[in-house]
């Protein structure tokens, strides 16, 4: 009769069969996003620079827009957008560096930061374990996505980062400097709101309550009443099935998660409805 550990190692090996299946590939929708989500960011500024979009429509859109660019960063973090091909690896670096200024992320000093909170997810040593005390007061909320978007700015600091964060300011002063002091709240608060929803959606509610450190318990997955809504969260609400195998790509996070539900039941990794919480 096989012991536990052998058991163990076989769901391993079968559910790393399964990541194997579904990586690897150039990811081509993941760069057909960015460049989407970059053609209708400056689109919205074009329109409201001319007139034709309100302030508040305009901030809304650049929220929305702003949260959108780092799934295609973080993808392009992870080496998924030239994937398994060493030639294609400069593809990551144009869909990064492409993203970075919209959502005011340096790609260079993100890389280095996310792939240490994936080395050490929930421990000290994990540089977003912060965030388990973003919801404790209205004042907290502001202060640890502020905080989390200072750690993404400075986690490295040499030429490189310092050169992706004068870009990033530099094309906002650009554009309020042609359109006038009114652009500033609509470019800050769309930026704001989108930085705000990716921490909440990426880091806070995958890792909540940030207490296990085990490689199948760390994250959660996070179940929708009607399947079709994870796909505004570009299925980041499966976060479990990237943090077991980061290099699958987002879009392929569901056929993974339904092949190694069974697998993943038996590790007892946490899989809960989105809303109340609650074990599924």
């Amino acid at each position: 009769m096989p012991s536990n550990n052998q058991i163990g190692n076989q769901l391993e090996r079968e559910a790393a069969q399964i990541s194997k299946r579904h990586s690897g590939m150039i990811a081509f929708p993941t760069i057909g996003l960015a460049l989407l989500i970059f053609c209708l960011y400056i689109f919205v500024l074009f329109m409201f620079a001319s007139g034709y979009l309100g302030p508040l429509i305009s901030t809304l859109l650049l929220g929305i827009l702003t949260f959108a660019s780092y799934t295609p960063l973080h993808e392009a973090v992870h080496g998924n957008v030239g994937a398994s091909n060493r030639k294609y690896k400069w593809l990551d670096y144009v869909v990064g560096l492409l993203m970075s200024p919209l959502i005011s992320i340096p790609f260079n000093s993100h890389k280095k930061e996310h792939l240490a909170h994936h080395a050490h997810t929930n421990s000290d040593e994990d540089p977003d374990v912060h965030l388990q005390n973003m919801f404790e007061s209205v004042k907290d909320c502001y202060r640890e996505t502020l905080r989390a978007i200072k750690t993404q700015n400075t986690f490295v600091m040499d030429n490189f980062t310092r050169t992706e964060i004068a870009v990033t300011i530099g094309w906002r002063l650009l554009f309020v400097l042609s359109t006038g002091v009114g652009s500033v709240p609509v470019l800050f608060f769309g930026w704001f709101s989108g930085a705000f929803l990716t921490t909440f959606l990426f880091s806070y509610l995958p890792h909540q309550p940030f207490k296990d450190a085990a490689r199948w318990k760390n994250t959660n997955i996070q179940l929708f009443s009607v399947r079709w809504f994870e796909n505004l969260m570009f299925k980041q609400n499966l976060h479990a099935v990237h943090h077991l195998f980061p290099r699958v790509p987002f879009y392929n996070y569901r056929k993974v998660f339904d092949k190694l539900e069974p697998t993943m039941r038996k590790k007892e990794t946490p899989i809960i409805d989105i809303i109340n919480r609650r074990p599924i």
